[in-house]
């Protein structure tokens, strides 16, 4: 009996000891093959734009690189569980923008265990944020096109650039849903740090705003006004963005605007559906144009009355949404011998430009009776819309130039350009010296504008070119600038009527850079 019991004890403790072993040698005594990932090497940038490949090779260290190191499955992950490959070296082209964390799994087929490493996040970046925006006639339909600048560095960290064009991207991209017909003009809508919209001006088929991203419609502008219907009378011809105020121009000469609830907070208020009243009007509204400003830099939308033989305008700041004044200009000193903004009669402005991040503006007026073109510069303060030092003479350029002549002054510089029909020039206001820059032989300059930080200077011609150019000392000396200077070239765009600098947003904008 005592050896009965003795036996049974004996397995017992021997079964007990046995079960212990397998559980303990399946968690700790396996001498499993140990795989450290270091920092994932990346074969790409960590900012990249839609449509580019994403190239990721894991790092692996083996505890044990004699056994079988091929005996796993890979998992990659490219946002919270998408799984988006399960090939060992990572390959892929996202299908859409934003930032992305990519996460990498090993899983041992023999032991179930997962191995897992991060990499850093990838910023996929719209084809489509930051570059110049051109809008054309083609085939009798409303066009727009597209074109921006990439970069990269050679052995010895030069960095060389190369443009990129997306002829008539909208048309590309959304076929089955056509802008329209009679383009006007473009305006470039800072709806946040990052993020932009794209308004497009037409005579029918509607205004809209375009995603900043991917071109898409996302409002038409008479969905902003009370009860999505213009007020009678208005087709507009113009939208210029203020911040906390946006304004319309309609074609019979009034203005609508509306209250933002925020400097970059869009299709939230309405319009209002009554014409914006400027004190002093004594023919209603006849305002023809809104001045080519940078409304962050000067805080204020300038407007021609010329209805009225004047400019008036409204305070646009970006920081706050309570000075939204009306433009009250003032002299100091008051000289008799310029003429004022505030009555311009027997004169025609053809021109107003800020520089030097809106402290200054310069003019350029016709005197109706003897046909001379003056220039005017002057310091402006765009809290108290206080005029000084305000000088005017005989335009240099006078003997180049018509009604018909197009300018465009470059804000951090001396240089002022002027298009006159297939001629470019460009004139000095310091040296008062005019120089050709360009003769195009065939088609009219119809637009001038500089790039984010003024490096580059874009030009637009009706025959459907677009021109890009380097701005520096070196080309401005040359027997040649135009030839000397390009650095970009792009046809057959149809009609250009106008051209825009997309920002990408309001971080890009309050710095003046190019990302």
């Amino acid at each position: 009996m005592f050896m009965k019991r003795f036996i049974l004890f004996f397995l017992f403790v021997n079964f007990c000891f046995s079960a212990c072993y397998e559980d303990k040698g399946k968690y700790d005594l396996v001498d499993y093959n140990d795989v450290t990932l270091n920092v994932v090497t990346s074969l790409t940038k960590k900012s990249i734009v839609l449509g580019d490949t994403v190239r990721i090779v894991p790092k692996m260290t083996w505890k044990y690189p004699d056994r079988d190191t091929l005996a796993y499955d890979y998992r990659w992950e490219m946002g919270l569980g998408n799984v988006v490959s399960t090939d060992r070296n990572f390959e892929y082209i996202p299908t859409s923008c934003g930032q992305f964390d990519v996460n990498f799994y090993m899983t041992d087929r023999q032991t179930g265990l997962v191995f897992h490493d991060s990499h850093t996040s990838i910023e996929v970046k719209s084809p489509y944020k930051v570059g110049w925006l051109i809008l054309s006639e083609k085939d009798n339909r409303t066009s727009l096109s597209y074109v921006r600048r990439d970069s990269w560095k050679d052995e010895d960290k030069k960095i060389h650039y190369e443009w990129v064009a997306y002829p008539d991207v909208y048309a590309t991209l959304y076929p089955d849903s056509p802008l329209g017909t009679g383009p006007l003009k473009l305006e470039n809508m800072i709806t946040g740090g990052e993020v932009d919209e794209v308004m497009v001006v037409q005579r029918t088929g509607g205004a809209y705003y375009l995603s900043g991203m991917d071109f898409a419609k996302v409002l038409a502008l008479h969905e902003e006004f009370p009860g999505s219907t213009y007020p009678a009378g208005l087709e507009p011809v113009e939208v210029r963005n203020g911040g906390w105020q946006d304004f319309v121009l309609s074609a019979n000469g009034d203005v609508y605007w509306k209250r933002n609830p925020g400097a970059e907070i869009q299709h939230v208020a309405a319009f209002i559906d009554i014409p914006l009243y400027f004190s002093g009007t004594t023919n209603g509204g006849q305002i023809t144009q809104f001045f080519d400003l940078d409304t962050r830099d000067c805080g204020v939308v300038l407007m021609y009355d010329e209805g009225n033989n004047r400019v008036v305008g409204r305070a646009t700041r970006f920081n706050s949404n309570s000075d939204s004044r009306p433009v009250e200009f003032t002299y100091a000193p008051d000289d008799p011998n310029v003429v004022k903004l505030t009555d311009l009669t027997g004169y025609k402005i053809m021109y107003l430009g800020d520089y030097a991040k809106g402290s200054g503006l310069n003019i350029i007026l016709k005197e109706e009776s003897t046909g001379n073109y003056y220039y005017q510069n002057m310091g402006f303060n765009y809290s108290s819309f206080k005029i000084s030092n305000c000088t005017q003479e005989l335009f240099a350029g006078s003997n180049v130039i018509s009604d018909n002549t197009v300018y465009f002054r470059i804000r951090p510089s001396s240089y002022l350009f002027m298009g006159e029909g297939s001629k470019l020039y460009f004139y000095d206001v310091n040296t008062k010296i005019v120089k050709l820059f360009a003769d195009y032989t065939n088609g009219n300059v119809v637009e001038i504008l500089q790039d984010a930080d003024a490096g580059e200077i874009g030009v637009a011609l009706d025959d459907g070119n677009f021109y890009i150019y380097e701005l520096s000392t070196e080309v401005l000396a040359d027997e040649n600038p135009g030839e000397k200077g390009l650095l970009f070239h792009v046809s057959d765009l149809g009609r250009i009527v106008d051209i825009e600098w997309k920002w990408g947003g309001s971080f890009n904008w309050a710095f003046k850079r190019y990302e």
